[in-house]
């Protein structure tokens, strides 16, 4: 029998519910590895092997989160079983803002460092990396990314009841347009979510105010 709800039922339900995506999101966490080589700081960062997704992209190690974890969980997880370099040989900076994806994901970056001495003693897993190696933060905080558009439409070879829609398939759908960035190092792209994240870590450490001198200590 249909039952009629109230205003206190819609205040009860509603009133002081603690928002949460309709859509299941998909989480993942990925750890920007920087290392100190030669007196500065170097990002760690991977080539993915050809028979994994997203072939030959360079990016930083990091998957989806799994039952229980948290995101640094995840982080660490993700870049012990990638590289070989166990949790506790990295230490956590922080963490940067989160990325929402237009594939329904949450991508939670974490920022770790790992001592020169660990890094070249690591044991990459060559089923998932080709190549690990590194490249100076410098490279990152002195050039701006090419920005290149990427344009995603409705498609209409698809199966769907465009009939049940005003207009059909003559209905104006959005078309997104998706900025892509793209840097580039000794013949070596970076683009897609590791290059958002480089350029949000740039911008961040760019706008962020100057550390107040410490008063000099009388001797």
């Amino acid at each position: 029998m249909f039952h009629q709800p109230t205003t206190d039922e819609f205040i009860r339900i509603f009133g002081k519910h603690i928002p949460k995506p309709i859509l299941p999101l998909k989480k993942f966490a990925v750890l920007v590895l920087l290392t100190e080589k030669d007196g500065e700081l170097h990002y760690v960062l991977t080539k993915r092997a050809a028979n994994v997704r997203q072939p030959g992209d360079i990016c930083f190690p990091g998957g989806h989160q799994e039952e229980g974890e948290t995101f640094e969980d995840t982080a660490l997880r993700e870049t012990e079983e990638e590289l070989g370099i166990p949790a506790a040989s990295i230490r956590i900076l922080g963490k940067t803002d989160f990325m929402l994806t237009a594939y329904g994901g949450i991508i939670q970056p974490y920022i770790g460092f790992v001592s020169y001495k660990h890094y070249c003693v690591l044991t990459y897993q060559k089923e998932e990396v080709a190549e690990v190696f590194t490249i100076p933060l410098r490279v990152f905080l002195s050039q701006e990314p090419e920005v290149h558009d990427m344009y995603w439409k409705a498609d209409m070879n698809v199966p769907f009841p465009y009939e049940r829609i005003e207009n059909g398939k003559e209905y104006k759908f959005r078309q997104n347009r998706i900025p892509q960035l793209f840097y580039t190092y000794e013949n070596r792209t970076i683009w897609g979510l590791t290059a958002q994240i480089i350029s949000h870590i740039t911008q961040m450490l760019s706008q962020a105010p100057p550390q107040p001198e410490q008063k000099r200590k009388n001797h």
